[in-house]
């Protein structure tokens, strides 16, 4: 189809009337009290929970051994001044080359056994304990239930401990803990320095000591954390491990991973607000494992304070405190990389419908580069049918795509129809993500894309001269002859005035069917497209624009307190 010249058209672009909404005063919100200060991290758990997990110091000297209560306080119940700690679940494990295992390697250069001989006494501290300790060669504390005891020796089996038992004269009991006990060690030996088990009522957490004046770090997995670790054998399996966080040093540890540490202070300001925002929101969001936030994409990516830099350091210590609010309560402050051209409503991704999650047309993301501006990928029926059938659903050849979309002109549902006359419908979501295969190297990377069958593409619009390319009509606002101004939106086709009269112009084919051999896909972005653009707030805040502009931006009437 040719290109159609407008000669005409009573059109007002979006942007205007946002500019409008823009620069309207938000109303002041009251200052929000977070009742909760300490957020609770999971770093490994599930599948990824682990045998055996290593601590160095990386400011501080030593650790405070002990556990979190209901309220997320924590009580001291041991210590030590080793400086690299390792902590086991307690079973027979294996070093080897450095590392524990908890399976009989061909070659180790020492075990660390669960079976231990208990003496009698019970004492009423910590370092009464330790004082007992030190009068045996390899004694070391414990505390169990409440209670702390002295255990002697590392065995393999219980056998193995009633033998030594006699053979020392100890008059101690053999025994194992149960299987919700932790051990610790000093790392890279077989040393034991202290075990913990209270059953399912209370979990071991590690505090780093600090000293005068310091604030203590520690060197986890190759990043740099701040705050306490908790290790809990779900289950009496491997270490499900915690990070327990003030909540500002837990958003220093999002910031620079969702967002560039260089880019500009107010953007950064903006992904710091979002991030405290959205941790305050999902507490205990993960109570199955034991914690609030996980540290992935699923949640927040969040890896500690190693990429913390002197921006990220001003951009959450300016905000700190401060959160997003819509009538004084927590938003759900989603976001995502770039939306390319338009946001969403959040009914329309997510299913849940909120008044602040509102798609706005997005003029600013488009003065910078996003790496993800324009998209397309080429899909054969063939395909088509295979991306379906992988995933489940038992679909013969795919004949046709009908596709649906928002008044913003992301897509919102697409309904496949095979040569049987059946059909499946993926809306939302899911509607984004269905052609995804990592296989066939096809992406849909946000929710803002078309798809046309080859051959039947849409209409290019112009305003008066080919130069200028209308590329979102769904910017476009027109001016009805009683004056009312209403959105043209992404959708069906318009009449329009061109040189040679009037034209209908199909715009992107909303509910209309795509028959054909292959398919386009056609998009821009990266994300969901509900909430903020990163990139967006990047170009925001390049152009003048502070962190408040670009969260009322973003978020349809909001406050900040």
């Amino acid at each position: 189809m040719k290109p159609k010249k407008l000669a005409f058209l009573l059109i007002l672009y979006a942007a205007a009337f946002q500019m409008l909404l823009f620069n309207t005063v938000q109303p002041k919100a009251e200052a929000y009290e977070n009742p909760v200060q300490t957020m609770k991290i999971g770093l490994y758990y599930g599948a990824d929970a682990m045998a055996a997990a290593n601590l160095e110091n990386s400011v501080g000297s030593g650790y405070t051994f002990g556990y979190f209560d209901s309220s997320r306080t924590f009580h001291s119940v041991g210590y030590t001044n080793d400086t690299r700690i390792t902590m086991l679940k307690d079973w027979n494990m294996y070093l080897s080359d450095g590392t524990y295992k908890d399976e009989e390697p061909d070659n180790y250069t020492g075990m660390v056994g669960c079976y231990h001989i208990m003496l009698g006494e019970r004492y009423s501290s910590f370092d009464e304990a330790l004082a007992c300790a030190a009068n045996y060669t390899d004694a070391f504390p414990v505390y169990y239930s409440g209670v702390w005891g002295v255990n002697v020796g590392s065995y393999s089996s219980y056998s193995e401990a009633e033998a030594a038992n006699s053979a020392l004269g100890l008059g101690g009991t053999p025994m194992t803990a149960s299987s919700f006990c932790v051990t610790v060690v000093a790392t890279g030996t077989t040393t034991i320095l202290f075990e913990f088990d209270c059953g399912t009522d209370f979990s071991l957490a590690v505090m780093p000591k600090a000293g005068d004046g310091e604030k203590a770090e520690t060197w986890f997995r190759n990043n740099r954390y701040c705050g306490a670790f908790q290790y809990t054998r779900k289950g009496g399996g491997n270490l499900t491990i915690v990070n327990y966080i003030n909540i500002e040093d837990y958003v220093k540890g999002v910031v620079p991973y969702e967002m560039n540490n260089t880019w500009p202070l107010e953007a950064l300001k903006a992904q710091a607000l979002c991030a405290r925002t959205y941790a305050a929101s999902h507490i205990n969001a993960h109570s199955s494992h034991g914690f609030d936030l996980c540290c992935t994409d699923c949640c927040q990516v969040y890896m500690g304070q190693r990429q913390v830099n002197a921006n990220i350091t001003a951009a959450v210590d300016f905000t700190a405190g401060q959160y997003i609010l819509y009538d004084n309560a927590l938003c759900q402050t989603f976001y995502h990389s770039s939306d390319g051209g338009a946001t969403e409503n959040s009914e329309n991704v997510f299913v849940k419908a909120l008044p602040y999650l509102k798609g706005v047309f997005d003029e600013y993301e488009k003065q910078i580069n996003t790496g993800y501006s324009s998209w397309s990928f080429t899909y054969t029926a063939e395909e088509i049918t295979w991306i379906l059938k992988e995933k489940g659903y038992p679909c013969s050849n795919i004949v046709s795509i009908t596709p649906v979309y928002t008044g913003m002109g992301n897509i919102y549902s697409l309904k496949f129809t095979d040569s049987n006359g059946r059909n499946f419908t993926f809306s939302r979501s899911d509607a984004g993500s269905i052609l995804c295969s990592k296989t066939l190297g096809k992406i849909t990377y946000s929710q803002r894309f078309t798809i046309v069958a080859e051959g039947e593409g849409n209409s290019p619009m112009y305003i008066n001269n080919a130069g200028n390319l209308v590329e979102d009509p769904g910017s476009l606002y027109a001016v009805g002859g009683s004056g009312t101004v209403e959105s043209i939106g992404n959708i069906g086709e318009v009449t329009v005035l061109t040189g040679s009269g009037t034209e209908t112009v199909r715009l992107q084919g909303s509910g209309q069917v795509q028959s054909g051999d292959k398919y386009i896909v056609s998009g821009s972005g990266w994300g969901h497209n509900v909430g903020m653009s990163q990139y967006g707030a990047r170009a925001m805040a390049n152009q003048g624009f502070t962190y408040q502009d670009i969260i009322t931006f973003y978020f349809t009437g909001v406050t900040i307190g």
